[in-house]
């Protein structure tokens, strides 16, 4: 009897699991892709744990550090994900011309409508997430690359506003060296930095296009006159460099990023030309300083005022892939305010929005509010050099040669031609 009893209640135990486990079945589901674990993944979990409330669909979150390559391989295997955060977009244009990737704002039933997409986001950023006229990437966790950092009262000291033009920038550098600062703080051991420095000068020199051109296709060459000028810009700022560069060369191709913001912060040297992420390593580093009152950033001078307000940014691009209705529900609510809004405001893990209806007024630290209404206001925009260009250029060739134009100046020629020797076997030349 005993035996019968315990059976009966495994039945009826088991009876009543069933429909649980149907509903858990049929319960919708989104799973995405991102490069986000720590606390970029806790404070985007918390995000999609509000669009499960609201919607009761489930988001399935895949972090993984090689986030460029995994939905590549899940695709290729037939299961790709439902979206991916792409931070490359050279691949997001393979995945597109493969036709692994959905285009957003086309078609019949589009999943964004091109006035949402417009009432959302700015030309300059519905540009860099199309591919051949198509629009595929919204841009989501932004960083702004064109600011330059500087403590606050350095500024006050010398009486000088934030220099908005190149020239005025020198000047700046030249009154920094005369009170005795060592003007700039290159982490020249982490060539990306001095990509970034370079980027930013060819953006301002050339415009998007060019740009495009030099990084992507190669139509532009390294010994172009337009490159040449953004190298001798380059050299300008860093020349002589027992003035100009805390440390001289030797010192400045011997030091890591954080280190050059640390001596920027304890006032050895007046700037650091970095990206606006670089606020959380400041902080981290000197608790208690706040920005803008202790420290912050103005925006990278303007050389040509043909492509004044340009922005380079690093950022992810949220691509679909597959069109079922819980996919086409959860592309909407993260490409609109309400979800860009609460990535920027998450206690841990916030994230920059490039949307322009989330105010700069809702970030917890103030100039990432800066930074984020920098990006969305840009009237030119160009996405990381160095991240577009093949790993030869983009990881080698420009760290190995801007390493050598801060250790000899005078060599923008060779330089430029030794780029342009890798370039012509990295781009099938």
């Amino acid at each position: 009897m005993r035996k019968l009893a315990l059976l009966a209640v495994l039945v009826f135990v088991s009876l009543s699991l069933i429909p649980a486990i149907l509903l858990a079945q049929d319960a919708p589901k989104v799973t995405v892709v991102t490069c986000w674990g720590g606390p970029e993944g806790v404070g985007f979990n918390a995000v999609n744990a509000v669009f499960t409330e609201q919607t009761g669909i489930e988001v399935e979150h895949i972090d993984d550090r090689d986030c460029h390559l995994l939905p590549q391989i899940m695709a290729s295997a037939g299961n790709p994900p439902d979206i991916s955060g792409m931070p490359r977009p050279g691949v997001m244009a393979e995945l597109a011309r493969e036709g692994l990737i959905i285009p957003l704002s086309s078609g019949g039933d589009p999943v964004l409508t091109p006035d949402y997409v417009a009432d959302n986001y700015g030309q300059a950023l519905i540009d860099l997430g199309s591919v051949d006229g198509e629009f595929y990437g919204v841009i989501s966790a932004v960083s702004s690359k064109s600011i330059a950092w500087r403590r606050t009262d350095v500024f006050e000291d010398i009486g000088e506003d934030a220099p908005a033009t190149w020239d005025e920038f020198i000047e700046y550098l030249d009154i920094l060296a005369e009170e005795g600062i060592p003007p700039l703080a290159l982490g020249a051991l982490d060539g990306w930095t001095l990509t970034d420095f370079f980027e930013n000068l060819y953006l301002n020199i050339a415009g998007p296009d060019m740009y495009h051109k030099l990084f992507v296709t190669h139509e532009v060459e390294w010994t172009d006159p337009t490159v040449i000028s953004a190298l001798e810009h380059f050299a300008e700022a860093v020349s002589p460099t027992d003035t100009r560069l805390y440390g001289g060369s030797d010192g400045t191709l011997a030091r890591g990023f954080i280190d050059a913001m640390d001596a920027v912060m304890n006032g050895d040297a007046g700037l650091f030309p970095l990206a606006s992420f670089m606020r959380s390593f400041a902080q981290a580093n000197f608790p208690g300083q706040t920005c803008p009152d202790d420290f912050g950033s103005f925006r990278f001078p303007t050389i040509n005022e043909e492509f004044a307000n340009s922005v380079v940014l690093g950022g992810n691009f949220w691509l679909m892939y597959n069109d079922r209705p819980e996919v086409r529900e959860y592309m909407r609510w993260m490409a609109g305010a309400e979800a860009q809004e609460l990535m920027a405001t998450q206690e841990t893990g916030p994230q920059l929005s490039a949307n322009y209806n989330v105010s700069a007024d809702v970030y917890a630290e103030p100039c990432d509010g800066m930074a984020a209404a920098m990006v969305a206001n840009a009237a030119f925009v160009a996405f990381d050099g160095s991240d577009l260009a093949p790993g030869a250029i983009g990881g080698d060739a420009m760290f190995t040669g801007l390493q050598d134009l801060v250790a000899n100046p005078d060599a923008v020629q060779e330089v430029a031609q030794f780029i342009e020797d890798v370039a012509d076997t990295a781009y099938g030349g």
